[in-house]
């Protein structure tokens, strides 16, 4: 892939899924979220299924990105 403003946000939205992923499947992270975050993690809370569908939604995305470019 060319290295264009597309690829660079991508690049970008792929580290943070793979940290969200990280973040939700450890319990100890999770604890400390709820802790120091109350409020905001009613709002938002840390969950393993929507870490993974954001995941898979990144990639595809980039795949896009990538056929585009192609």
């Amino acid at each position: 892939m060319k290295l264009n403003i597309e690829t660079v946000l991508w690049s970008i939205f792929l580290l943070d899924a793979i940290a969200n992923i990280g973040f939700a499947h450890s319990s100890s992270f999770n604890k400390w979220y709820i802790n120091k975050f109350p409020r905001i993690s009613i709002l938002f809370p840390l969950s393993k299924g929507w870490s993974v569908l954001y995941l898979i939604v990144v990639i595809w995305v980039g795949t896009l990105i990538f056929r585009l470019h192609s």
